[in-house]
């Protein structure tokens, strides 16, 4: 990737941006990038889902958690954790409305 300093980018690109103990990278799909073949997602015990965030992600802090999924690399046989995602409730109801708009509180939800 020509810069690190890329805003958000189609998900059909060969580019994916990585997160590793707070600094960004990007890396194409023939150099090791995300390829969906080698990963899998199963639920994920907010204990480790919070660890790894905190250690990982460029907020350092973790929301508030209803479900939590992990991302795993399968390549090497042993899952390894590679990604967290985090589903809670947000404590602002503008939150979902922003990034939902179609959404109706207390009618969908987790």
């Amino acid at each position: 990737m020509p810069t690190n300093d890329l805003g958000e980018f189609p998900t059909a690109t060969p580019w994916c941006q990585r997160w590793r103990e707070g600094r960004h990278s990007f890396r194409h799909t023939s150099a090791g990038g995300f390829d969906p073949r080698h990963y899998i997602v199963e639920p994920l015990a907010v204990r480790m889902a919070k660890e790894f965030v905190l250690r990982h992600h460029y907020s350092g802090a973790f929301p508030s958690a209803k479900k939590t999924f992990g991302l795993f690399n399968i390549c090497d046989g042993e899952p390894r954790l590679s990604g967290v995602a985090v589903f809670g409730l947000s404590v602002s109801r503008s939150v979902l409305e922003r990034a939902l708009p179609g959404l109706e509180p207390s009618v969908n939800r987790l």
